[in-house]
């Protein structure tokens, strides 16, 4: 018997045995531990502990003891300043000539597991109410589509009207404003029917390495890339993934110009993009040394239409597209920042093939 309750003082649960009378006969390291049991003597547990002593007389407990029906159940606690979850499990106990002769109680811990309950549900409120503002957004977009299309179209012809008068440079000028200020509408309106869209598109075979390298090309140009120092640490062996690669780029150019646009002012600017491959998924990570998001904004940052950017610089519509557009794909999109300790992005999508080590390292 000595090996075995040497096992079970080294389970992570508490483990008792209560005879008849309700006293604690035998109980292992972690029910000691936890409940301050005395061997013999009436169970002081957490319940009592809360409640008092007469709690004794409705402990679901009992009646795996006096009646002998098995019975589990949820029981919270506060005390030394913390809120603690137990799960119970009471078992009775049977002689051979089928008397009760006590119960045994298995105890866990699951106040973790409650945390992870209030994450996930907050997790699932948070993808339905993008998803509601997802039909609003798509439903507005198509809306404003008609009317900016016909002020795009009397743009034009005004253009034409004024082409050959002299006297019209100044109004050109408004027109030239004008039109700007319409291409910037309908990149919103491509942002917001994003959110409508749910087919995949075509998908294919996509060499993720490359598409990151060829993409770099779209942002080595211009004054906001010049001040960043880029690093690709990109895995030689990293396999192929089924995915649409027009709208991968899509997610991929927004994120790296958030990181850059974040390191704007900064003297020793470095933006790093990483591809590794485990378990079962392509992961890419762009990590930048910029000054990090507030834990206050980072759970809001897939939210339509929440930016930190200055007035006129997004329309925190980027990473909310983003973030659909890699559900859609069958993909994931994490970030991890904090306040003045830069920001990575993970993007992670599903592996065509398995087998990878190793990260190449270029600038």
């Amino acid at each position: 018997m000595g090996w075995i309750e040497e096992i079970l003082n080294k389970v992570g649960i508490g483990i008792l045995f209560i005879d008849t009378d309700h006293r604690v006969q035998w109980a292992n390291s972690t029910a000691c531990k936890w409940f301050s049991l005395e061997i013999g003597k009436k169970r002081r547990c957490y319940r009592t502990m809360e409640y008092g002593e007469t709690f004794c007389m409705m402990c679901p407990t009992r009646r795996a003891v006096d009646f002998g029906s098995p019975v589990r159940y949820e029981f919270p606690v506060t005390y030394g300043g913390k809120g603690k979850l137990y799960e119970v499990i009471g078992l009775p106990i049977r002689t051979e000539k089928g008397w009760l002769s006590g119960a045994v109680e298995l105890v866990f811990d699951v106040s973790d597991r409650e945390g992870e309950k209030r994450k996930v549900n907050e997790l699932m409120m948070q993808i339905e109410k993008m998803a509601a503002m997802g039909q609003l957004a798509a439903g507005i977009a198509h809306e404003l589509n008609t009317p900016l299309a016909t002020i795009s179209i009397i743009s034009e012809e005004l253009r034409e009207i004024l082409g050959n008068c002299c006297e019209g440079e100044a109004l050109k000028e408004y027109l030239d404003d004008m039109e700007g200020e319409i291409r910037r509408c309908r990149s919103i309106i491509d942002d917001l029917l994003c959110f409508g869209k749910k087919e995949r598109g075509n998908l294919t075979e996509v060499d993720i390495n490359s598409l990151i390298s060829k993409s770099m090309g779209l942002v080595n140009t211009g004054k906001t890339r010049s001040h960043v120092c880029i690093t690709l640490r990109l895995l030689p062996s990293l396999p192929k993934v089924l995915t649409n690669p027009e709208r991968f780029r899509q997610v991929l150019i927004n994120v790296i110009k958030n990181g850059i646009e974040a390191l704007e002012g900064r003297k020793d600017a470095h933006l790093t993009i990483t591809t590794t491959c485990r378990d079962g998924l392509v992961e890419i990570v762009v990590e930048d040394n910029g000054p990090g998001i507030k834990e206050k904004d980072l759970n809001r940052v897939f939210e339509p239409f929440f930016t930190t950017k200055p007035v006129g610089k997004g329309t925190g519509l980027g990473l909310s597209v983003s973030y659909w557009l890699m559900r859609d794909l069958g993909g994931d999109i994490r970030i991890e920042s904090s306040e003045g300790k830069g920001t990575r992005v993970y993007l992670s999508l599903p592996l065509r093939q398995e087998g990878c080590e190793g990260t190449h390292h270029r600038r």
